[in-house]
């Protein structure tokens, strides 16, 4: 597991009306974030992070899941294509856990959201999906989304 920090590229990312994603107690929302391509786990880290949240990136669903049993978070992000555990079976996984990460909101990020035979058992399990390659903009609308349903839910 890697915590991916970029403090330095955080100044002039986005503009000063946007701001750090916050959490209402005005704490960095902690994020877990499943992706086997290191190349895309590394840059969606870097952009989560410059967002203003806390980031948990692995490599696989197995690896999420041992990562969301054993610490709280206000978002989890799971790639669906991924070896040895893919993120449909986390993400039942995940919810199977019960406590607070069974009502983790769970946000899928694939580029096979085009699949409709597994788009309907994507609804099913995840909060949202979001197609990737996703860009800053669109990452950011989605992941403040999932922070402001969890928000609503509290």
């Amino acid at each position: 597991m890697v915590n991916q920090k970029h403090p330095s590229l955080e100044a002039g990312f986005f503009p000063a009306q946007l701001g750090p994603l916050r959490r209402p107690d005005g704490a960095r929302p902690r994020v877990l974030f499943a992706e086997d391509s290191e190349n895309a786990r590394v840059l969606t880290a870097a952009l989560l992070t410059w967002m203003g949240c806390d980031v948990d990136a692995v490599e696989d669903g197995e690896q999420a899941l041992n990562q969301a049993g054993r610490s709280a978070y206000d978002l989890i992000l799971l790639d669906i294509e991924m070896p040895i555990m893919d993120g449909l079976v986390a993400a039942r996984s995940i919810r199977a856990l019960g406590g607070a990460a069974a009502s983790t909101p769970l946000m899928a990020l694939s580029a096979f959201l085009a699949d409709t035979s597994k788009c309907a058992r994507w609804h099913e399990i995840f909060d949202l999906a979001l197609a990737k390659p996703a860009g800053r903009d669109e990452l950011r609308r989605a992941v403040a989304r999932m922070l402001d349903q969890e928000r609503r839910a509290s």
